[in-house]
């Protein structure tokens, strides 16, 4: 993808201008080159506070992490300009100095861990502070269990802090570059493709600074290219002041992603424990509650994580329930409606094809419905089938007894082992209940509401499916209706079963 060419070009530029006047100063060569070594980490926070006003500066954003990096690694830089350029010290791997140094990496961390994410509860944010500023305190006392405020006492010494930062360097890439392939949103993936970038090229140019050029006295004459250490910073630069990522990427995988989420929070807690048994040499009880605090840090964290998931487990679970619930009920009447009443009438039948038991099927059909709506409008209408259903409900004995709402104005009634008188009984408790009611209908000639009911009998066997109960159903309400309607009709038992 293309880079930037104004922000490449200032970034050339600098290194060009720097290079020139190390070949104009050499003897001057460490008072020019600090006030470039000094900018570039300036100029990469500043780029990192500019996308923050641009993308907010909430702490799950990351850029006002990564610019705090930054802008520790700047004042090293400064402290390191006042050490040698005032006060004249030339000492190996000074111990304040290289504190900062070491400490920039904190902030990186922490936002690789996914810690600051916004989703992560105040708790779970708090347990990762702790660790992170465990962290801290731990490369303190590493770092000055090797050298002093005076500088490392001799090559060893400094050779064993510059070890520590490559290691740290190291885990820094790793960390961003695999938070970068497991980002999900735009947001985070320009911000871990920037860090990726970042750290990787950082690991590259300390390795070179610190071994080649500053233990290598040896390679004293190699010191011009010490503007080698600016281009991790101008990179940062280039990539973040105004570059955007292609909208379209490639999707990543959800199961990279999901293995990359669960195991991100164990990176702060594994540099917690790495630093501690590097301390433990040197100050043993230290060393010792640091993995504690790794530990129970990373323990605590998992715990209300996974409480956290299991809470949305079964807030989802709750709402797949209710779903369901509302997919197998009509709203209107509160009852079951077609396709739950399907799913019983297949049980039922199935049922008693093993069982040998009879089942019976009442199809309800309101009289002259349509006319209650022409005439008084469909809210009438509407509430003429809530109350209609709720006297249905009334006529049902038996919890294994199924009112539904067939479709418009037609209920139909499932009765497992009920036989014909059974069913006759619950039918004409359900005629007599509606006229009861009294529910005004001038169309019909009765002047109230009625119902016809047909009924279907039939011990399930081979020779009949559950389609075929319900068509008989369905032809006895047809004659109840012919007939004139307020009637209960009875089809007649299958010939196999007579």
């Amino acid at each position: 993808m293309p880079l930037p060419k104004i922000e490449l070009a200032l970034a050339c530029a600098f290194l060009a201008l720097h290079a020139l006047a190390i070949a104009v100063f050499p003897q001057h060569l460490m008072a020019v080159s600090y006030p470039f070594l000094i900018a570039a980490p300036l100029l990469a926070t500043g780029t990192m506070l500019r996308r923050g006003l641009i993308d907010g500066f909430a702490l799950d954003k990351g850029w006002i992490l990564a610019g705090a990096s930054m802008l520790l690694w700047t004042i090293g830089m400064l402290m390191s300009a006042a050490s040698e350029l005032l006060l004249d010290t030339h000492n190996l791997t000074p111990g304040a100095i290289m504190l900062v140094y070491i400490l920039y990496g904190v902030p990186i961390t922490y936002a690789a861990s996914g810690a600051n994410e916004e989703r992560e509860s105040l708790v779970v944010r708090t347990a990762d502070a702790i660790m992170a500023i465990s962290l801290g305190y731990l490369f303190y006392l590493y770092t000055f269990s090797l050298t002093s405020l005076h500088g490392a006492p001799d090559s060893k010494h400094a050779q064993l802090v510059v070890l520590m930062f490559d290691l740290e360097n190291l885990f820094l890439a790793v960390c961003c570059t695999i938070r970068y392939f497991a980002a999900e949103t735009y947001q985070a993936r320009r911000l871990f493709s920037i860090l990726a970038a970042y750290t990787i090229a950082y690991l590259i140019a300390a390795i070179y600074y610190n071994h080649v050029l500053a233990l290598d006295q040896a390679n004293v004459g190699s010191y011009p290219a010490l503007w080698v250490i600016e281009m991790p910073f101008l990179l940062v630069f280039v990539l973040g002041w105004r570059y955007a990522l292609p909208a379209s990427m490639t999707p990543r995988s959800p199961m990279l992603i999901r293995v990359i989420r669960s195991g991100s929070p164990l990176m702060l807690a594994l540099a917690v424990l790495l630093t501690s048994l590097f301390v433990l040499n040197s100050h043993f009880y230290l060393g010792v509650i640091g993995v504690i605090v790794a530990l129970i840090g990373y323990g605590v964290r998992s715990t209300l994580t996974q409480a956290r998931h299991i809470a949305v487990e079964d807030a989802l679970r709750h709402d797949r329930d209710e779903l369901e619930d509302l997919a197998l009920e009509d709203s209107l009447t509160q009852t079951p409606n077609r396709r739950a009443f399907d799913l019983a009438l297949q049980r039922e039948c199935a049922r008693a094809a093993r069982s040998g038991q009879p089942v019976s099927l009442l199809m309800i059909d309101i009289d002259h419905f349509k006319a209650i709506n022409d005439r008084f409008g469909h809210l009438v209408g509407d509430q003429c089938l809530r109350m209609i259903a709720s006297e249905l409900r009334k006529a049902l004995r038996r919890p294994t007894d199924l009112l539904a709402r067939f479709g418009g104005e037609e209920f139909a009634i499932l009765l497992p082992d009920t036989d014909l008188a059974g069913a006759q009984a619950v039918a004409a408790l359900v005629r007599t209940g509606v006229r009861a009611q009294a529910i005004a209908n001038p169309d019909s000639r009765h002047d109230i509401v009625t119902v016809s009911i047909g009924i279907a009998v039939s011990v399930m066997s081979a020779d009949e499916t559950h389609t075929d109960l319900l068509a008989r159903a369905d032809k006895a309400l047809y004659e109840a209706k012919r007939n004139g309607r307020d009637r209960i009709e009875h089809a007649a038992l299958p010939e196999a079963n007579a």
